[in-house]
């Protein structure tokens, strides 16, 4: 007896006196048949995907990097080291009256200053190469080598110095002795307050500024300049200074007279 509830019998059951034409009966008629082959198929991809590592290993080869031990610090054998060549005559041993004939090479020159004759085959007999020509006893050795003398000491040059500026011009503390006022720097306020005119400065009050000017090797003064707020106290300042013809005594820098700066603060109650 059939099964009757087997699949293909269910899928007569369902479409009997129906279109078997009908899409839905094809499919479900092979569903059983696909589903086996995308299980198969999907087995397959991944059992392949799997065993890709162990292909791609067995084409290649492991390469092993043997650790170089540590080994002492290579020294060299001092016997390895080549003497050091010090410069000793060797002639301190050839007997120094002994026969020497000067080497017949010559160096090619420009203009000849001396001709010197080629030495004979006579000349050569019981004769030594040597840097002139000579007499005295026969002698087995082929070659008389210069005597060398030491090296004569290098010249030791001082480094040289630069000139000093005469012009230059130096301030209090560059200098051994400081430029002063005959009379001292009390004299020369006094000067200044004895020939300022306050009536050329417009204001009352204290008035102050800073008196800059440049002591000459001769006592004069150069580059006169008054610093302050107001200018007519500058102006008139700046006159009074240049009034004063007593000469200074020059700033001292070993032992010559230097151009010195000098710097004077200045302050006038004008009522």
């Amino acid at each position: 007896m059939k099964n009757l509830f087997a699949k293909d019998n269910l899928d007569e059951i369902v479409f009997a006196n129906r279109n078997k034409a009908y899409g839905a009966y094809a499919l479900r008629n092979g569903y059983a048949k696909d589903l086996t082959r995308a299980v198969l198929i999907g087995v397959a991809f991944f059992a392949f995907v799997a065993v890709i590592p162990l292909i791609v290993s067995a084409f290649s080869s492991d390469i092993v990097i043997e650790k170089v031990p540590d080994s002492d610090p290579f020294v060299l054998d001092p016997v390895q080291i080549a003497p050091e060549i010090t410069k000793v005559s060797k002639a301190a041993n050839i007997p120094p009256n002994i026969k020497t004939v000067i080497n017949p090479e010559y160096n090619p020159v420009r203009d000849i200053k001396k001709d010197i004759p080629l030495p004979t085959k006579q000349d050569f007999e019981g004769a030594a190469i040597g840097q002139k020509t000579k007499s005295g006893e026969p002698t087995d050795i082929a070659y008389v080598p210069p005597i060398v003398t030491a090296d004569p000491p290098a010249k030791v040059y001082a480094p040289a110095t630069l000139a000093e500026d005469p012009d230059k011009i130096r301030g209090t503390s560059e200098v051994d002795v400081a430029a002063d006022f005959k009379g001292g720097i009390d004299a020369f306020r006094e000067k200044v307050a004895q020939n300022f005119d306050t009536e050329a400065v417009d204001k009352t009050g204290t008035v102050s500024g800073i008196i800059t000017f440049v002591v000459e090797k001769d006592g004069s003064i150069s580059n006169l300049k008054v610093s302050g707020l107001d200018p007519d106290f500058n102006a008139e300042a700046e006159r009074t200074v240049k009034s004063i013809k007593t000469k200074w005594k020059p700033a001292l820098w070993k032992g010559k007279a230097v151009r010195s700066s000098f710097r004077m603060p200045i302050s006038m109650k004008i009522e």
